[in-house]
C-alpha cells in the first residue's frame, strides 16, 4: 500500500514516469524504524517526514534546481506513508512519546432496509510496542491482486508499461555506472 498508492497517485498525475518509479521504494522507509524496536514512531516522526526532505528542497532550490522534482516526490513519499499509518503515529517523537491516532469507520448495512453510517475516533494514546511489522497485508494482497487481473485483462498495455519502467531502470542503473 505504501509504495503502490502513492506512486500509482503519481502516475495518474502524469508525473516523470522514470523519477516515480526509481524513487517508490522511498516509501517504504519509514517502516525500518521496527528494526529499532521503535516502528511508528522514529521513522515515522516530523524529523526524518519533513525536516530532512525540507531541507533537500532548499538545497535543491538554491544549490541544484535539477534536483527540485526528485526532492519533491521524496518528500511526497514520506509524508503519504505517514497519512496512509494514521491508525497510529508518533510524529512528534522524541518530544512526545504518544502515537496520534485518526480511525474513521464507514459502515454500510443493507439488512432490514439500507443504512450507512459513519463514526470517527482520534486521539492520544500510548505508543504500542511494535517491533514487528507486515510488509504485505490483505489489503495490499488484494491491491496486488487487482493490478495482476488488471495486467492481464490490459496484457498489451500492461506489457507496454513494463518495457518502459524496465528501460527507465536499465538506463538510470546505466547512468549510475558510468
Amino acid at each position: 500500500m505504501h509504495l503502490l498508492l502513492p506512486m500509482l497517485l503519481l502516475l495518474a498525475l502524469r508525473m516523470d514516469p522514470k523519477k516515480v518509479v526509481l524513487l517508490a521504494p522511498v516509501a517504504v522507509l519509514p517502516d525500518f524504524d521496527a528494526l529499532f524496536g521503535l516502528h511508528r514512531a522514529l521513522g515515522h516522526s516530523f524529523i526524518p517526514i519533513l525536516v530532512l526532505p525540507l531541507a533537500l528542497l532548499a538545497y535543491s532550490k538554491y544549490r541544484r534546481p535539477e534536483w527540485m522534482l526528485s526532492a519533491t516526490l521524496v518528500l511526497f513519499y514520506l509524508v503519504s506513508h505517514v497519512v496512509l499509518d494514521l491508525g497510529g503515529v508518533a510524529f512528534l517523537w522524541p518530544i512526545v512519546k504518544e502515537q496520534f491516532y485518526f480511525d474513521p469507520t464507514i459502515t454500510f448495512t443493507a439488512d432490514g432496509g439500507f443504512d450507512l453510517s459513519f463514526h470517527l475516533e482520534y486521539g492520544m494514546r500510548e505508543l504500542a510496542d511494535m517491533g514487528t511489522t507486515s510488509f504485505l497485508s490483505e489489503t495490499g494482497f488484494a491491491l496486488i491482486l487487482l493490478v495482476v487481473v488488471a495486467a492481464a485483462v490490459f496484457r498489451e498495455e500492461a506489457a507496454k508499461g513494463v518495457r518502459a519502467v524496465a528501460d527507465a531502470v536499465l538506463s538510470a542503473l546505466r547512468r549510475l555506472r558510468g
